[in-house]
């Protein structure tokens, strides 16, 4: 059995120093909004009381049952009062009428772990509800592969930001069940920009399906569509704007023609040439 305690040896963790181990308990949908917008970092600093008087800070957030997937080590630097940590106004809504009288704390991240952020799961032990822990002895009980991004989780149940779908297409052996479950279907998909709120419908038909239409975005950053390609031509990393989703999933069995008819449904249902980035 390997103990996380044992990974951290391997990365030369300094076991001198004082550190506490965090568990954060959010729903699925909040942390995915947090993490594809750069804001988990950002959420975990706060605090409403001095639960993180240590040197570093292990990272964690809750899954299922007694699971914790780890989300990195910090170097506590200090804190300050979060009133005057300039946080982004969605996490302000999360700690609603307690974040007044919170804690930020100057948190630092230890880079020399990152390899490991988002892919090592750990059993946390019964006691789930203390979740600011001291021992990290815990049993290790997955790590997923190098490059793995996360779980498949059905056609219609996952959003991907342009930034996540191009790790899990550069990363296919590591996440090769997206790529098995993709390259099966044709589909309709909807790529939102998330900057202006306009929708893109696209249709796949071709080879690989799916994955094989949304490679062609990793790599050009527009997929070929004009008006995608207009928002890109000045700054390239627009593309990061983009948000990825299917919409209905088709037999590989349909002509090109048939899947076209779907897309044009779908362009009327949701008025993507009038309000949105469809040319035609």
């Amino acid at each position: 059995m390997i103990r996380f305690s044992d990974l951290l040896k391997a990365y030369s963790f300094d076991f001198n120093c004082s550190f506490k181990l965090v568990r954060h308990k959010l729903p699925n949908e909040i942390f995915e909004k947090l993490l594809n917008n750069d804001l988990f970092e950002q959420y975990q600093c706060i605090n409403g009381k001095e639960r993180f008087e240590c040197d570093y800070l292990i990272s964690f957030i809750a899954k299922e049952s007694t699971k914790a997937l780890f989300c990195g080590i910090f170097k506590v630097n200090g804190k300050i009062s979060a009133n005057k940590a300039g946080v982004d106004k969605y996490i302000k809504e999360l700690y609603s009428k307690d974040f007044n009288s919170a804690i930020y704390y100057l948190l630092e991240k230890q880079k020399k772990f990152e390899d490991l952020e988002q892919r090592v799961i750990i059993d946390w032990g019964n006691n789930t509800r203390v979740w600011v822990q001291n021992k990290c002895d815990k049993e290790v009980i997955e790590i997923k592969p190098k490059g793995f991004v996360e779980d498949f989780s059905g056609y219609l149940d996952f959003v991907l930001p342009f930034k996540k779908l191009e790790r899990i297409v550069n990363n296919s052996d590591a996440n090769y069940i997206w790529k098995n479950k993709l390259s099966s279907v044709y589909g309709i998909y909807l790529i939102l920009d998330k900057k202006t709120g306009k929708q893109y419908i696209g249709s796949a038909y071709g080879e690989n399906g799916i994955w094989g239409r949304w490679k062609k975005y990793v790599k050009t950053g527009s997929g070929g569509n004009d008006l995608l390609i207009d928002l890109i031509k000045n700054n390239n990393n627009y593309k990061y704007n983009f948000q990825f989703t299917i919409l209905q999933t088709l037999p590989s069995n349909l002509s090109p023609n048939e899947v076209i008819e779907y897309e044009k449904l779908y362009k009327e249902k949701l008025g993507s040439k009038v309000f949105g980035l469809n040319k035609n």
